[in-house]
């Protein structure tokens, strides 16, 4: 088992919600890293989009390396995604699916924007 594959199954549920940042730590149209516990999340700002904020794993499952949060944003038929900035990959952002490679999936985090703070919130059953 990779380092990566041992890390992800080994972190601590979220309990509650968590503060992870203020709103203007955010980039429109970007993506910024933010970390908590074992957690490598990045957050991508969509400032007047039917959903704003959306946060996914830091970590490319395809090379391991933390570089989600500097991909490039793109949209396809109403859906945003984001490019891996190392192999291109295309991955959606409401559910972390790699578009070109079934096998590949971003972890995907509940997270909400609340009088200008960015929260973690636990899994939605």
């Amino acid at each position: 088992m990779s380092q990566v594959a041992y890390a992800l199954e080994n972190q601590p549920e979220i309990q509650q919600a968590v503060y992870l940042c203020q709103q203007q730590d955010l980039v429109p149209f970007s993506g910024v890293a933010a970390r908590f516990s074992q957690y490598a999340i990045a957050l991508f700002y969509l400032p007047g989009a039917a959903v704003e904020l959306y946060g996914v794993s830091h970590i490319d499952p395809a090379s391991g390396a933390p570089v989600i949060g500097h991909g490039l944003i793109g949209e396809s038929g109403g859906e945003f995604y984001i490019a891996a900035p190392l192999h291109k990959q295309q991955y959606r952002l409401s559910d972390g699916q790699c578009l070109s490679d079934s096998t590949l999936k971003l972890q995907v985090f509940n997270v909400q924007l609340r009088d200008g703070r960015v929260w973690l919130l636990p899994p939605m059953e």
